[in-house]
């Protein structure tokens, strides 16, 4: 559906009364005989001819573009969720009434619910223009620009950080260099299945790195974060919503927290616990602009390495994690800084051939880094080591094991023994991974049997995609008004062209209120509108008016009282009963929001006002 089909059904819908106020305050008086969908084509053709639609943009102030932005923002939103998040700023009443004032302006529409429930949309006749010059989500959120907080440090999920917990693990000594993220560590790595618990001791299982080893260290980094924040899912999605390039004062991020969990459906809870636990993992610093996202420590210096004749090495610079990880199964952390120090021995020397990381590729990694061959005796040793250790093999694959039948069968079988790894003894054979399951088929075929593979203990394995939230793109997709919408004040010259009309007192109060309301474009709304009579308000010493009111609000329905009691109190109620009470009346009815029972003396009563609760609802 077009977006002003979208926008004319609702009006079409309309009560008989409240579609032809409409129409009457914008288009003047109607003349019979008339047709509704003629009345409807002249109403959005004046609302959509240029000049009407500018001025309609231009009397949006900040606070209409606030509620607007937060609207907009979460798609659809109920009255509940917004005014939990503008409760700070507003009582419930001024709130309330600033939402029936964007409806009546028809710049929101209903969108299903009732009562606290009750959902609205932006208005789908002024959504496009509405984007292009109002939404602001910063205006919303209430969040400050602010430069890019650049870490001075590594934090736990930087890619040196990970390679030096890798290597001393290796070497058993990986709390002393970074004793503070050792279990944080740990556990990501054992739920992806990069470390394995053997006995007492914790094994790195390189090749579970591979799908790693493809991304950008900024994207490693991400991955971790989002495998630290897995088990607190409200957290990654505040993390995720937080832009670097912005602070956030309280307000705003305790806007941003609700509007992430309603976002998700999940429930919003203890505002500064989530920011406690952004702090505590080093993925948000707070000073005194607010709380500051921060991002992992990227640096822009092409990687290097300094090799010593004393088997030392300094690394510095940006090494991919491959590159880092290569060092950590070849050689001991040292030192975790800007320049890192690792040391070469011999025992992690033959660890890192049998990780599978090729002696070849380590001496040129060092080669391609330093710029420069590698000493002598460096190359002598490394050659040496590689030599003691081709004694000792070490294969990953799967065993198949056959009694006496079958086995003799398969030693003369000239399509088996292409897949043998290693005969380990007679019926028992290691089969590379890749060729397994064409070793399988000999085997079936010899063996007359289809056989099926024990159950496979599964990993949840490392999928590095891009998180699929739908919910949070309104965020990441978020664009700030091309050109903020010119404001173009016409109050003060529309109040004094109704002083010079010759109409009744009565009217040209009907008037000025709705100029106040911005229901008023132009003069032309003026000359001649038929205006109708209808009570919406009573002062103090009008006590009759105040009765009046009352009656009139709880005969027709579809409104609530707006009632001024002094300086610091006013109510918003729906009322229900109005009760004799000595020389006073009491109006009794049900207090918005809560529902509580309240009994307000009228004579009490400063000011009164009719509050609609829905305009199209």
């Amino acid at each position: 559906m077009k977006p002003t089909e979208e926008w004319r059904k609702l009006v079409f819908d309309l009560s008989d009364q409240a579609f032809f106020d409409l129409v009457r305050n914008y288009l003047g008086d109607i003349h019979t005989p008339f047709n509704k969908h003629n009345l409807l084509d002249q109403l959005e053709a004046f609302l959509l001819n240029g000049s009407n639609l500018n001025q309609i943009i231009s009397m949006i102030d900040s606070s209409d573009a606030a509620l607007l932005s937060a609207i907009d923002f979460l798609g659809k939103a109920s009255i509940e969720q917004l005014y939990a998040l503008f409760r700070d700023e507003k009582p419930y009443y001024s709130f309330y009434t600033h939402l029936m004032n964007l409806e009546e302006r028809m710049l929101i529409c209903p969108a299903g619910g009732k009562g606290n429930d009750q959902a609205v949309v932006i208005s789908p006749l002024f959504r496009d223009e509405l984007e292009k010059q109002v939404i602001d989500i910063d205006l919303f959120l209430g969040c400050r620009k602010a430069p890019v907080k650049k870490k001075s440090q590594y934090s736990w999920y930087d890619v040196p950080v990970i390679s030096a917990y890798v290597s001393g693990i290796l070497t058993k000594k990986g709390k002393s260099i970074v004793p503070e993220y050792g279990d944080i560590l740990k556990n990501i790595l054992l739920r992806y299945s990069m470390l394995h618990q053997t006995g007492r001791h914790l094994i790195p299982a390189r090749g579970a790195f591979d799908d790693l080893f493809a991304l950008e260290n900024q994207q490693v980094s991400q991955f971790f974060v989002h495998a630290y924040l897995l088990d607190n899912p409200l957290v990654a999605i505040i993390y995720a919503n937080m832009r670097a390039d912005r602070s956030y004062p309280d307000r705003a991020f305790a806007r941003l927290v609700k509007c992430s969990a309603y976002l998700a459906g999940l429930e919003a809870g203890e505002i500064q616990a989530y920011k406690e636990d952004l702090i505590k993992a080093e993925l948000a610093a707070e000073d005194s602009t607010g709380l500051r996202k921060l991002t992992s420590l990227q640096g822009t210096d092409e990687g290097k390495i300094v090799v010593q004749p004393d088997f030392s090495l300094y690394s510095q610079g940006v090494l991919s994690l491959e590159e880092n990880m290569t060092l950590a199964f070849y050689s001991e952390i040292k030192e975790l800084d800007v320049i890192s120090r690792w040391e070469v021995t011999r025992e992690s020397f033959m660890r890192g051939i049998r990780s599978g990381i090729g002696a070849g590729s380590f001496i040129r990694l060092l080669e391609e880094k330093s710029g420069s061959p590698l000493p002598q005796n460096i190359l002598f040793s490394f050659k040496s080591w590689e030599e003691e250790c081709q004694g000792i093999s070490v294969y990953r694959g799967c065993v198949i094991k056959v009694d006496g039948r079958f086995s003799k069968l398969l030693d003369s079988n000239s399509h088996f023994k292409r897949y043998i790894k290693e005969k380990l003894s007679d019926g028992l054979y290691l089969i590379a991974d890749e060729d397994f399951p064409e070793a399988m088929k000999v085997v079936e075929g010899v063996s007359g049997q289809s056989l099926d593979l024990p159950p496979e203990k599964t990993s949840p394995g490392v999928l590095v995609t891009e998180e699929d939230n739908s919910g949070l793109k309104r965020f990441q997709n978020y664009v700030k008004p091309a050109a903020k919408a010119k404001k173009h004040n016409i109050s003060v010259k529309l109040l004094k062209k109704i002083e010079t009309l010759d109409i009744t007192q009565e009217q040209k109060e009907i008037l000025s209120d709705r100029v106040h309301r911005k229901l008023i474009l132009s003069e032309q709304q003026l000359a001649g509108s038929g205006v109708r009579y209808e009570l919406m308000e009573a002062r103090g010493i009008d006590y009759n008016r105040k009765v009046r009111l009352c009656q009139h609000v709880m005969e027709t329905g579809g409104a609530f009282l707006e009632l001024t009691l002094g300086a610091e109190e006013t109510l918003l109620i729906k009322p229900i009963q109005l009760k004799k009470s000595g020389n006073d009346m009491l109006v009794i009815g049900d207090e918005i929001p809560d529902g509580a029972l309240v009994q307000v003396p009228l004579r009490k009563v400063h000011y009164m006002r009719k509050v609609r609760t829905s305009l199209m609802g």
